[in-house]
């Protein structure tokens, strides 16, 4: 077994003590890991998940479709994020900066943020997604989403998380119709490469590479800003008041060494896009969070 196929297994053997709700059959095989929601609700299923850490969920209103799996990224974002927020009665879907997570920004990124900075779970770009949508006559526009986004004034902070996903994602021509091609190369050409060009964190060696491309390999995983989109797609947002921020188990081999690539060969040195470790966190988290989906050789899994 690979490194990362021995975490994954740690991880799932792990979590199948957390799952009160009976495990996932599907073709005659058994997935302890992930909660039976079979006949039920899925969202009220969902809800309890995420309750077992004892937080509400008031602002969890657009689980993915795999949130019942007890490792989905989505639910660990929620989870570690929700008990640094307060109910903001103006808006139910976006909520407010406690001091715990005024003190988590300024301690990672060394700036202060107020507490009437606004956090969203799930943000999606709406300006950025129509800008593209600009640029093409039948696209919907890039979808620009983020795990979780924090903005006080001209700050914001975009979070991507991972779990134990096997990488950033890709973008691939495969399975995509003519159309979302085309509009692909679009975006590429239009949106992203001058913002690259404009952007003062990536290096001229990194510009110049991808400048080098020609339109037809705008759709090639041969071109790295595919090859590692998700990580170009967030990391293109850090502007002079704008932080990229990536998390992932040190635990977890591939999304570590994929960033560390990604770092060495096309970042200039600076300070708005990082990498954080959940094992350097465990400050923030609450006993059951690091024994849930940190800590991996707790002996004392619970089910509530």
């Amino acid at each position: 077994m690979s490194q990362y196929d021995l975490f994954y297994e740690q991880v799932k053997k792990h979590l199948a003590g957390f799952n009160s709700w009976g495990a996932w059959r599907n073709k005659g095989k058994t997935y302890p890991y992930i909660a039976n929601i079979e006949g039920k609700n899925k969202q009220a299923i969902i809800r309890e998940i995420i309750k077992s850490d004892k937080v509400p969920t008031d602002l969890y209103r657009h689980p993915h479709k795999d949130a019942h799996h007890l490792n989905s990224s989505q639910v660990v974002c929620y989870e570690f994020f929700r008990p640094m927020m307060r109910i903001n009665p103006s808006n139910p879907e976006i909520g407010l900066a406690d001091k715990k997570l005024i003190r988590f920004v300024k301690d990672i990124l060394g700036i202060n943020i107020s507490e009437n900075s606004v956090c969203q779970f799930e943000y999606e770009d709406k300006e950025t997604k129509a800008l593209f949508k600009s640029y093409t006559q039948n696209g919907i526009g890039e979808r620009s989403q983020f795990d979780f986004f924090i903005k006080d004034g001209e700050t914001e902070i975009y979070f991507e998380i991972k779990y134990t996903e096997q990488s950033f994602g890709p973008w691939s021509p495969s399975k995509k119709t003519e159309d979302q091609i085309k509009n692909h190369c679009l975006y590429v050409e239009k949106g992203y490469i001058p913002m690259l060009i404009n952007s003062p964190y990536f290096t001229q060696e990194c510009k110049d590479t991808l400048l080098s491309f020609q339109k037809d390999d705008f759709a090639s995983l041969q071109n790295p800003f595919n090859a590692q989109y998700q990580l170009f797609r967030n990391a293109l947002k850090a502007g002079k008041s704008k932080y990229s921020i990536f998390i992932f188990p040190a635990a977890n081999p591939n999304p570590g060494k994929e960033f560390e690539v990604f770092e060495k060969n096309l970042l200039d040195g600076q300070s708005h896009i990082l990498a954080l470790k959940w094992e350097e966190l465990k400050q923030y988290m609450s006993e059951r969070f690091y024994k849930k989906f940190i800590d991996l050789g707790a002996s004392d899994a619970i089910i509530d």
